[in-house]
């Protein structure tokens, strides 16, 4: 029963990104493709940079940025949660009650280490740029 549950659980989730980017996708070709004139000559279509950088360490910057603050905080947040759930229904069982204490410490590790990553990668980009 569980397979069954974490099969439809999967692929509810793929089905919701696939719908998701493809709107998405639809909704930009038809913003971009329709034209102001009669028709006579071919929509422009043309790209803009959707990540805003030139050059690869900014790139890296934005993603690490982007891990560590709209990613980690959330689900730090949201393990924090289940955590202090788990805490309160477990009843008195040391085995449930355990259980809850490593879900709060690994949420707590978790963010931890996702904004040191922030700082490992400034300083690796200071070492390899020599300054």
């Amino acid at each position: 029963m569980k397979r069954i549950r974490s099969s439809m659980a999967g692929a509810a989730a793929a089905l919701w990104t696939f719908f998701f980017f493809a709107a998405t996708a639809l909704a930009n070709s038809t913003q971009t493709s329709g034209s102001s004139d009669s028709g006579s000559s071919p929509a422009s279509v043309s790209l803009t940079n959707p990540l805003n950088t030139a050059n690869f360490p900014a790139v890296v910057n934005n993603v690490i940025q982007f891990l560590s603050t709209d990613i980690a905080i959330p689900l730090t947040v949201i393990m924090v949660l289940v955590g202090s759930f788990q805490m309160m229904t477990s009843s008195g069982d040391p085995e449930k009650f355990g259980k809850a204490r490593k879900t709060l410490t690994y949420a707590a590790v978790g963010l931890v280490i996702a904004l040191i990553a922030t700082g490992i990668t400034s300083i690796i980009q200071s070492i390899l740029n020599g300054s």
